[in-house]
């Protein structure tokens, strides 16, 4: 059986149109992402609007280097916030698997157990004190 789909290589993207500020643009974008573009599109357009309002007399050339340093920000900070998250979930496996019991038929020699009971005070105090 042959295959008529060309090389993903050879594919046309799918043009669409989106409008932000007073400009309309025809732009390409990958298969099956037309809607996630005009919704970007549109907060673009939101961003914009909402700085055209506290500036009336900007360029919009100006309010569009705004925008984008606005969306910057926003970008950045979703960043420092995933990394927050991944640091106390790092943490929190790190002291599941030091509470883990022992494999079905092993035992853990008493100093380890004394061991992993004084990292969980310490991880429990440093809590307390952050409070």
């Amino acid at each position: 059986m042959k295959n008529d789909t060309p090389p993903r290589e050879n594919r046309i993207m799918p043009q669409i149109s989106i409008r932000i500020g007073s400009r309309s643009y025809d732009l390409a974008c990958g298969d099956g992402q037309e809607d996630r573009t005009h919704a970007l599109a549109a907060e673009v357009d939101a961003c914009l609007t909402e700085l055209r309002i506290q500036m009336p007399n900007a360029p919009e050339a100006k309010l569009l280097v705004f925008v984008a340093l606005m969306m910057a920000d926003r970008v950045q900070e979703a960043q420092r916030e995933v990394a927050t998250v991944q640091a106390e979930l790092a943490e929190a496996r790190a002291a599941i698997e030091a509470d883990a019991p022992p494999p079905v038929g092993e035992t853990i020699p008493v100093e380890e157990l004394f061991s992993r009971l004084e990292n969980r005070i310490d991880t429990i105090a440093r809590k307390v004190a952050a409070a």
